[in-house]
C-alpha cells in the first residue's frame, strides 16, 4: 500500500494448513493451481494444477497448454478469443505474448486477466517476474504507460496465505446531506481481514450506510458487489444493477463520488472505474458518463473546494 499506513496488526489466527479456498488441504491435492477469470462472476477463480515435473521448463509448457486447452464445450480458461501465443523464460522472468484481441478486453477483465497470468506463472520454480505483451507489443497502463514487468505485489488481492491478519483502519467514509446535493465524510474504525482489499472493505461499508445523524446514504444497501481489484493505482469498482436500478433519490454525482472520494481518500488509489456488470457504456441517471476514469471531487463536499 502506497501513501497512508494501514495501523500495525492487531490480531493473527493461524489456521494450520488451511488452503486457498478456505477447506483443509487433501494429501493428494496439488500445491500448485492454474487461476484463470472467471467473466460472469467478475473474479479470479483456482484449479489443481498436477505438472508431469516440477521444472521450470516442464512446468512452463503444461501451464500454457492447459491455459489455452479448450473443453468440450469449446471453452479455455483464459477469456473468450483470447489465447497464448508464446511463452519465454528470460532469466527467472517470463514473457507471455497473447494474440491481438487481448486489446479488446474491457478494463476489469484484462485487470482480473493479467492477475491470474501472473498468479499462474510465478509460481514456477525459478521464475519472479512476469511481462505481457499481445502480438509482441508491450501492454499499457489506462495512461498508455507500458505496464513492464509485474510480480504478485503488483495487485492487491487475497492472496490465499494460510495466515489471516486481521487490522485496523480508520477510514473517511463519504456519504449525503439530506437535499442528496453534498457529500458529507464520517470516520469510521474497522477491524478487517487483512486478505481483503481495503478497496472492498471501503465498498461494503458504504453499502452499510452512514451511522451519524443528518447523514443519509448514498447507494442502494441491496447492491451486489460484483468484485473490486486495484492494479497500475486504479481501483476497478464492478457492482451489480441494482446501483442503476435502484438508484437513490439524490443528485447524480454523489453516489458516483462517494464511492470514488472515499476510496482516493485510503490512500491507495488516485482514480476509479465503476462499471455495472463489467459495463462502463452507461449514462448513470442520464447524467453521468460511466466510461470514464474518475478522480477525486472536493467541489462536492460540505464546504470544500476542488
Amino acid at each position: 500500500m502506497k501513501k497512508r499506513k494501514i495501523t500495525a496488526l492487531v490480531m493473527t489466527l493461524v489456521l494450520g494448513t488451511v488452503a486457498f479456498s478456505g477447506c483443509g488441504k487433501k494429501e493428494t491435492e496439488s500445491k500448485y493451481k492454474i487461476y484463470y477469470v472467471n467473466e460472469e462472476q467478475g473474479e479470479v477463480l483456482a484449479e489443481s494444477f498436477v505438472p508431469s515435473e516440477e521444472t521450470t521448463q516442464t512446468m512452463l509448457e503444461e501451464m500454457t497448454e492447459k491455459l489455452n486447452k479448450k473443453n468440450a464445450e469449446g471453452h479455455t480458461l483464459l477469456p473468450e478469443n483470447i489465447e497464448i501465443q508464446s511463452c519465454v523464460d528470460d532469466d527467472g522472468m517470463i514473457r507471455v505474448d497473447f494474440n491481438q484481441e487481448y486489446h479488446d478486453l474491457n478494463p476489469v477483465d484484462e485487470v482480473l486477466l493479467r492477475a491470474s497470468i501472473v498468479k499462474d506463472y510465478v509460481q514456477i520454480p525459478n521464475i519472479y517476474l512476469v511481462t505481457i505483451t499481445a502480438e509482441g507489443t508491450p501492454i499499457v497502463d489506462s495512461q498508455g504507460q507500458e505496464i513492464g514487468a509485474m510480480s504478485l505485489d503488483s495487485f492487491l488481492e487475497n492472496t490465499g496465505k494460510e495466515i489471516m491478519a486481521y487490522q485496523y483502519k480508520e477510514l473517511n467514509l463519504y456519504f449525503t446531506n439530506e437535499e442528496g446535493n453534498q457529500l458529507i465524510p464520517e470516520a469510521r474504525q474497522v477491524y478487517y481481514n487483512g486478505n481483503t482489499p481495503i478497496e472492498k472493505v471501503i465498498v461494503e461499508q458504504l453499502l452499510r450506510g452512514p451511522g451519524e445523524s443528518g447523514h443519509y446514504a448514498t447507494l442502494p444497501s441491496d447492491t451486489r458487489i460484483v468484485g473490486v481489484s486495484v492494479a497500475d493505482g486504479i481501483a476497478y469498482v464492478n457492482l451489480g444493477k441494482q446501483f442503476v436500478d435502484e438508484a437513490l433519490s439524490v443528485d447524480a454525482q454523489i453516489p458516483i463520488y462517494s464511492i470514488v472520494n472515499s476510496l482516493i481518500d485510503a490512500g491507495n488509489v488516485s482514480q476509479v472505474q465503476i462499471s455495472i456488470n463489467g459495463d462502463t457504456s452507461l449514462l448513470f441517471k442520464d447524467k453521468v458518463d460511466m466510461n470514464q476514469l474518475f478522480q477525486v471531487n472536493h467541489e462536492l463536499e460540505k464546504g470544500g473546494e476542488d
